[in-house]
């Protein structure tokens, strides 16, 4: 399946019945006399209501989150009209669609009514990107009056554009919501074209905590060669922001977003794939080595999940919703904390790389984004990324 599967993956099973020509499918890699190929893009699903997930195949009772809550991960929409450099997301779903808001609603009521379903984690880049559709479907689940907690991802600024309506995201079950803060520098956030600025970022906290709502601030290292200083200014603009929640990441250039041209040249030093995650040290930077990128990434993880407001508001918080998602994401991240330790210490890095990231992947394939593709019946060869 290539790109969105739900239409695809109905008329691949429908033409292998048939004994069709699996060549005529759109949206699929196949083998042809034993060479790879890939067949014409297939159309954007424009309706997402027009396909389902078999909720009725999943035995709820095995998936759970949020402290033992039992959960399901849910998509109320897909894509993202923003244009930040270093994100696939824009490419690959093409453009920014949502479900009905009302259907959805009543959707995720019978999930907690017929499955005992608690908690609902967001997949969407940006759920909140229509404020108009987002307000009718936090009503709407108002409405169904169920017991359920929501979690997920979106940008400050939608936070700061609703606050005149965050009392019906607290109302609907919303406790927490994650921020892509990225980076304290104004300059940086312009070059990467998050869209966003510093203040709106820490209103965006502020207003989420004032409503009884917690925010995860996730920060990004890496995107220039960084120095010792540059990580102490982090630490203290992490520590203004006053965040929940943090969580800290590694630049990881894709080869199909814009931000992998501005850092072809930069030296490699983890060629395992499968660890170009976020959560690993892939490209090397000149001014600080990775032992000391790690030591200063963990000490700041500490320092702000430990400061002395992050455990009154474990302790003492008013709302017992914030306090056990504090409690539950300490001891989740103290799990994590030690387990990424351990794996950098007994993993295998590239010391001294000569090897840049355009060696390593080839060229950037920034200009085939998905967005910007024009659909083609023919069928095109499959170009490998992996490693030479």
């Amino acid at each position: 399946m290539r790109g969105e599967g739900e239409r695809t993956a109905t008329e691949l099973m429908k033409a292998w019945r048939a004994g069709a020509d699996l060549a005529q499918v759109e949206g699929i890699a196949l083998r042809i006399d034993g060479v790879p190929v890939g067949t014409a893009p297939a159309e954007m699903i424009r309706c997402l209501d027009d396909y389902r997930v078999g909720w009725e195949l999943i035995d709820h009772s095995r998936y759970s989150y949020w402290g033992g809550m039992r959960a399901v991960v849910v998509q109320f929409s897909r894509g993202c009209p923003y244009l930040c450099s270093y994100c696939g997301q824009r490419g690959f779903w093409t453009q920014w669609r949502h479900r009905d808001p009302v259907r959805f609603a009543k959707e995720l009521a019978r999930l907690h009514r017929e499955h005992g379903v608690e908690l609902i984690n967001f997949a969407d880049e940006l759920p909140t990107g229509s404020r108009k559709a987002w307000k009718a479907f936090l009503e709407a689940l108002i409405a169904e009056d169920v017991n359920l907690t929501l979690v997920g991802s979106t940008r400050a600024g939608d936070i700061v554009r609703d606050a005149d309506i965050l009392h019906l995201y607290k109302r609907a079950g919303v406790i927490r919501f994650l921020l892509g803060i990225e980076s304290y520098d104004a300059a940086m956030l312009e070059t990467i074209k998050k869209g966003a600025t510093t203040s709106e970022d820490r209103q965006a906290i502020q207003l989420l905590r004032r409503h009884g709502m917690l925010s995860m601030a996730t920060y990004v290292v890496g995107f220039e060669e960084e120095t010792d200083a540059d990580y102490w200014r982090s630490l203290k603009h992490l520590l203004r922001y006053d965040p929940d929640q943090i969580q800290m990441l590694y630049v990881t250039p894709h080869r199909r977003t814009p931000y992998f041209d501005t850092v072809e040249e930069r030296k490699v030093i983890e060629t395992d794939s499968r660890k170009w995650d976020y959560k690993h040290q892939v490209l090397a930077t000149a001014r600080v080595p990775p032992w000391r990128i790690l030591l200063w990434v963990k000490s700041i993880e500490v320092i702000m999940q430990l400061r002395p407001k992050a455990i009154l508001r474990i302790l003492f918080g008013k709302d017992r919703h914030v306090r056990h998602g504090m409690r539950w994401y300490t001891r989740m991240g103290r799990r994590v904390w030690f387990r990424e330790i351990v794996d950098f210490v007994l993993g295998k890095r590239i010391k001294d790389s000569t090897l840049t990231l355009r060696r390593f992947w080839g060229g950037s394939l920034a200009a085939n984004e998905e967005s910007m593709v024009k659909r083609r019946r023919k069928v095109i060869p499959v170009r490998s990324e992996a490693a030479p």
